[in-house]
Formats: C-alpha cells, sequence, structure tokens
C-alpha cells in the first residue's frame, strides 16, 4: 500500500511539472521575453525542481551534465550551425561566430532535466553509485570530438558542416544500438522519460517557432510547415524520440552502474 501511494505521488508530480511546462510556455507565448529568459522560465525552473527532490545522485548529474556541456555540446552544435540546420535568436556574441551561448544553456538544461527526471522518477536503487571509472572514457571521447572538430573547422570548415539527420545517425544510433541491445531491461526504463519530454518539447518548440525563437533554415528529410513556418519532422524522431533515450543509455553506462 506504501508503494502504491509513492507511485501515486511520483505520477502526481509529473502531471505538475507538465502543467508548469504549459503554463510557462503560454506566458512566454503572451510576453515573448529573450530566448535565454524563455529558456529558464519553462525549462531551468522545473529542472531545478527536479534535481532537488533528488535523495542520491544529484553531484554525478551535474557533473555529468556540465562535462557533456561543455565538451559535447559545442562541437555539435558547430557543425549543425555551419550546415544552417537550426537557428535561434541569440543576443549574446557567438564563439567561432557561430554558437548560440543561450543553446549550450539549453544543452545543459537538457541533460540536467533528463537526467534528474529518470534518476528520480525511474532509477530506484537504493545504495549510493559513485560516478563510473568508465565517466574518464567518455571525457576523454568528448575532448577528443572537440579537438576534431575545432581542428577541422579551422582547416576547412565544409568537412564538419552536417545535416541534422546525419549527426543523429553519427552520435545518436550507435548509442541506441550498442547499450540499447546490451541492456534491454533499461531500455525499457527510458519510455516514460522519453514520452514526458516529448510532450515538454513539442509544448516548447512550438512556441519558440511562432515568436520567432527558434527557426530550420535548412534542409530536412520531412518538412511540414505550420502557420508558414518550417517544422521538420526530423526533430521530432531525432529530438524528441531518439536523444532521450541515448542520453540516459549513455549516462548509464559512463557515469552510473548500467542497471
Amino acid at each position: 500500500m506504501k508503494r502504491y501511494f509513492l507511485e501515486k505521488d511520483k505520477f502526481l508530480i509529473i502531471i505538475a511539472l507538465f502543467l508548469y511546462v504549459i503554463m510557462a510556455s503560454l506566458l512566454v507565448y503572451l510576453l515573448e521575453p529573450p530566448y535565454y529568459l524563455s529558456i529558464c522560465i519553462v525549462l531551468a525552473v522545473p529542472a531545478l525542481f527536479n534535481f532537488f527532490l533528488l535523495k542520491k545522485g544529484k553531484i554525478k548529474i551535474l557533473i555529468f551534465s556540465l562535462v557533456t556541456t561543455f565538451l559535447f555540446a559545442p562541437p555539435i552544435e558547430l557543425m549543425a550551425r555551419l550546415a544552417d540546420a537550426w537557428d535561434v535568436a541569440s543576443i549574446f556574441t557567438r564563439p567561432f561566430g557561430l554558437i548560440p551561448l543561450e543553446n549550450m544553456l539549453f544543452a545543459f538544461l537538457n541533460f540536467f532535466w533528463i537526467l534528474s527526471f529518470y534518476e528520480f522518477f525511474l532509477d530506484t536503487q537504493k545504495e549510493k553509485i559513485d560516478l563510473s571509472k568508465r565517466f574518464k572514457i567518455l571525457s576523454l571521447l568528448c575532448l577528443f570530438l572537440s579537438i576534431i572538430v575545432y581542428g577541422l573547422f579551422f582547416f576547412n570548415s565544409e568537412i564538419i558542416k552536417i545535416d541534422y539527420h546525419v549527426i543523429a545517425l553519427i552520435f545518436l544510433l550507435p548509442i541506441l544500438i550498442i547499450l540499447g541491445f546490451k541492456t534491454p531491461k533499461l531500455f525499457k526504463k527510458t519510455l516514460i522519460p522519453t514520452v514526458f519530454f516529448a510532450f515538454v518539447f513539442f509544448v516548447y518548440e512550438i512556441v519558440s517557432l511562432l515568436i520567432g525563437h527558434w527557426w530550420w533554415p535548412g534542409n530536412y528529410l520531412l518538412p511540414i510547415s505550420i502557420s508558414g513556418i518550417i517544422f521538420p519532422i526530423d526533430d521530432v524522431i531525432i529530438w524528441y524520440l531518439l536523444s532521450t533515450p541515448a542520453l540516459i543509455l549513455g549516462y548509464e553506462f559512463f557515469a552510473d552502474d548500467n542497471k
């Protein structure tokens, strides 16, 4: 009976988090604040709330999110911006003249909230698990990626001009295929976070498109038009459906206990 009420409480918290996202997105739509502020309003508040609900794993999640934000997100953003895969209403000076700093905040919150959500609602391990020794491997891989991408940018940037769907094929599918088949039980635990954040991303993205915070100026496999605004179905498949399980599987393998 106690377990039933615990699960019910968690379900109610999930509903409350999603309702907050809807209300915050509506506020952003009405007020049209700068992009960075809309990120804080819609994503930072519930992410921090979810984070402080955790009784374990806070430092591990924070370290993982910071390392991937600084070493993995910028080179990916640079490659995508070279291909004009997406763009945002940035007001700050862009590193390399291309990388929106607001998107680095967005990337951090994307990692940070998804992992906080997963850890609190689904990763039910009772004992405290320290940061896995494999995390050093991930850090080195991300560092190597950064060095290669930045080096090629100055040597010949055309080499790293990669379309959105190609980036997904290179970085997301290997994680999903290798780690997903290796730990199918763990893969099943990613279902609820994937569904939840697919709705969160959809609500926030639609609002951002309508008020001009985001736009899609590149070439896509499945573009559609919403009120004259390009919205690629590629984004739904890649970001909504693939990135969340890939992030969780990568976190479990490289930072947690892979269970």
